[in-house]
């Protein structure tokens, strides 16, 4: 089956686990050695892989669609937008899931907690999100290169009609 053959949804959906599995990794072993309660764990690794998958599904599908990423480079841009996505989603995500999950915070103060988020966040989870979005990107675009092919990397002109 080549790539161009996938109906959108199903590119979108595996860009999404696709996004969402590296992020899933990358929070891990960002947070290996540390001890964590469980709600920790929903902010700081479920919560990314969530956004991540979010992010993937809306802007990653084109990774996998030859006609509009053909090189390594867009690929990397092109996870570098969707790592970037991802922080904002997360930064909205976890200004919402914070006062739910810690007692002290309220519902009343969930702009407040995503600017800080924005702003403060971007130190620690900005670099992270790009990284790995950028190395999710290229995997994918390689992934998709490789396996969705038919033959010596390139679809043939019979399978995109």
């Amino acid at each position: 089956m080549a790539v161009r053959t996938l109906p959108p949804s199903a590119r979108r959906s595996v860009a999404a686990l696709w996004f969402a599995a590296f992020a899933a990794l990358a929070t891990f072993l960002f947070f290996l050695r540390l001890v964590m309660a469980p709600h920790a764990i929903i902010l700081y690794v479920v919560l990314p892989s969530l956004a991540a998958g979010v992010a993937g599904y809306a802007w990653g599908g084109a990774i996998l669609d030859p006609s509009r990423v053909q090189n390594y480079g867009r690929a990397v841009l092109r996870g570098f937008l969707v790592g970037a996505g991802t922080f904002v989603i997360f930064a909205a995500l976890y200004a919402c899931g914070l006062p739910m999950l810690e007692g002290q915070w309220s519902l009343g103060r969930v702009g407040s907690l995503f600017l800080f988020t924005l702003m403060l966040g971007i130190l620690m989870g900005g670099p992270l999100a790009a990284i790995t979005g950028i190395t999710a990107g290229l995997t994918l675009f390689k992934f998709g290169r490789h396996f969705f092919a038919e033959s010596g990397g390139q679809t043939s002109e019979a399978s995109t009609v």
